[in-house]
């Protein structure tokens, strides 16, 4: 399937993760350079444990208090926050959202650029294909980024070629699954094509068992799963502040 090779990657990950991710206050969660071996990512790290790193060494490291980077060379106290991490209630509103609430957002005045950022890490990114890690099949939430134009995409269930169409309004950002028409299913790829997609997104949504909202402790579900896009927004919603050593 289109996913195996993606899935395979993150085995590795998966490994690491499930031997220790119980017991996680701080991860790894990206990690280059000559300790790369020696903090994986998935690495769980004791509060207040010492980091040694070495020239051109980089860890992103993750915990109630936001992300974090540290680069080397240098020691770290990974207990130690750095002055501007994320609060706590950055990752609470992000994992807390459970991605059934439908928002409807009008025309914005002014130029902005901005890239919006998805407001729940529940949401299925209709632009992003991969692994994607949900709590809840039966309220899922689709999004997406560009919102100033109506438009109709296609949602096809790859197994079969199901597909049913999924309509959008101007400023409209997010839309329920159609539940009725197509029940979502864990452990199933999912296709969704239509005008503006230069490329279709293809997803492989996975159900996940559970209902801690602690970030480390998702974060180490999200590595598990190979659901790296939702890492990712983690990342970004840690507003990761550099270390260097």
């Amino acid at each position: 399937m289109f996913l195996t090779s993606t899935l395979k990657l993150v085995g590795s990950l998966a490994a690491i993760c499930c031997s220790g991710a119980s017991l996680a206050g701080t991860i790894v969660i990206r990690s280059s350079g000559p300790s790369a071996k020696a903090y994986p990512t998935g690495k769980s790290l004791a509060d207040g444990q010492k980091v040694t790193l070495k020239t051109g060494d980089m860890l992103v490291v993750l915990d109630s208090r936001g992300t974090r980077t540290l680069s080397g060379a240098g020691i770290f106290n990974v207990g130690i926050a750095a002055s501007n991490s994320a609060a706590p209630s950055t990752f609470a509103a992000l994992i807390g959202n459970s991605g059934t609430r439908q928002v409807r957002t009008g025309a914005v005045r002014g130029a902005s650029t901005a890239q919006p950022r998805i407001a729940s890490l529940w949401y299925l990114d209709t632009a992003q294909s991969g692994a994607m890690c949900l709590r809840d099949l039966s309220k899922a939430t689709l999004w997406r980024g560009s919102m100033a134009m109506p438009v109709t995409l296609t949602l096809t269930r790859v197994s079969d070629g199901k597909a049913v169409p999924l309509a959008f309004a101007a400023g409209q950002a997010v839309r329920s699954w159609p539940v009725a028409d197509m029940p979502l299913a864990s452990e199933t790829d999912y296709k969704i094509t239509g005008p503006g997609v230069v490329k279709p997104t293809v997803f492989h949504v996975t159900q996940i068992s559970g209902t801690t909202d602690a970030a480390d402790k998702v974060a180490a579900t999200l590595i598990g799963k190979g659901c790296i896009s939702q890492l990712d927004v983690l990342v970004e919603a840690g507003n990761a502040s550099a270390v260097a050593g």
